[in-house]
C-alpha cells in the first residue's frame, strides 16, 4: 500500500513538471525561473530514483532467485539424507519439507508470524492450508515458541479427537489444540499426518534466538522414524545452513 501511493505521488509530480516544461518551452504558459528550476530538478530526480530503483530490484530478484535456488538444493539433498535414514524405507514423494522464518507485518509488528521461505513436496502430496501460521500455532507455532523440536502424529490425534464441535473443540487440552481456533483445526485435520518441526536457532549475538523452524512431514504411523535422533541430526544441520535464509 504505501509503496503504490509513493509510486503515485511520484507519477503525478513527474506529469506535473512534463506538462509545466512542455507549455513553458512552447511559449504558451509563463513560468518564474524558479518554478522551471524546480520542475527541471524534480524530473531528474525521479528519473534518477526509477533508474536506480530498477537496478536496486533486478539485484534482489538475483539474489532471491539464487537463495531459493540454494533452499530447493538443500532441502531436497535433506530429504533424500531422510529416506536413506529411515528403516523400513520411505517414498521419496511420501516426504515434505518446508523453511519458515519469524517475521512482522508492517501494520501488525507486534505480532509475529511465520513466514514460508521454501517448500519441497511431492507433486503427489500438494496439500496446503490457509492457516496463517505464527508462534504459538501449530507444531510449526510450538516449535518456534518453545524453542526445541516438537514431533507429533497428527493422524493420530485427529483420529483421537475425531471431529469436535466448537464447542466441544475448546474442551479439548490447549497442548493438543496447539492454539488452533475449531475452523483452523477442520482445515488441517485431514491434511498432514506426521509432522517434525526442528527450530533455528541464531546464536552469533550475546543471545541465542529462535529466527525460525525446519517441518518435515511425512505418512502416518512414521513418527518414530522421523524423529529418530539420525534425522533430528540432519534437519539441525539443514537449518544452519539454511540460518542466513532466515536470520
Amino acid at each position: 500500500m504505501t509503496k503504490a501511493v509513493a509510486k503515485t505521488v511520484a507519477a503525478l509530480l513527474a506529469a506535473v513538471a512534463a506538462v509545466v516544461l512542455g507549455l513553458e518551452g512552447a511559449d504558451l504558459l509563463a513560468v518564474p525561473a524558479a518554478v522551471v528550476l524546480a520542475c527541471v530538478v524534480v524530473s531528474a530526480t525521479l528519473a534518477a530514483v526509477a533508474t536506480i530503483g530498477a537496478a536496486w530490484r533486478d539485484w534482489r530478484e538475483r539474489r532471491s532467485g539464487r537463495r531459493r535456488e540454494l533452499a530447493e538444493i538443500t532441502l531436497t539433498a535433506t530429504l533424500w539424507a531422510v529416506v536413506d535414514q529411515v528403516v523400513p524405507p520411505l517414498d521419496y514423494r511420501d516426504l515434505g519439507i518446508a523453511v519458515y522464518r519469524t517475521d512482522h507485518a508492517w501494520w501488525w509488528p507486534w505480532r509475529p508470524e511465520l513466514r514460508r521461505v521454501h517448500r519441497v513436496r511431492a507433486s503427489r502430496r500438494p496439500v496446503s492450508s490457509d492457516v496463517a501460521w505464527r508462534p504459538g500455532k501449530g507444531v510449526i507455532g510450538a516449535c518456534v515458541t518453545q524453542g526445541e523440536v516438537v514431533a507429533v502424529d497428527l493422524a493420530q490425534m485427529s483420529a483421537d479427537l475425531g471431529q469436535p464441535t466448537a464447542a466441544e473443540w475448546r474442551q479439548v487440552p490447549e497442548d493438543l489444540r496447539m492454539g488452533l481456533e475449531h475452523e483452523e483445526y477442520l482445515d488441517v485435520r485431514d491434511k498432514y499426518a506426521v509432522v517434525v518441526a526442528s527450530p533455528i536457532i541464531d546464536d552469533s549475538g550475546p543471545r541465542s534466538r529462535v529466527v525460525g523452524c525446519l517441518a518435515l512431514d511425512g505418512p502416518e504411523g512414521r513418527l518414530d522414524a522421523l524423529s529418530s535422533d539420525e534425522v533430528l541430526g540432519l534437519l539441525n544441520f539443514t537449518g544452519q545452513a539454511l540460518l542466513q535464509q532466515v536470520g
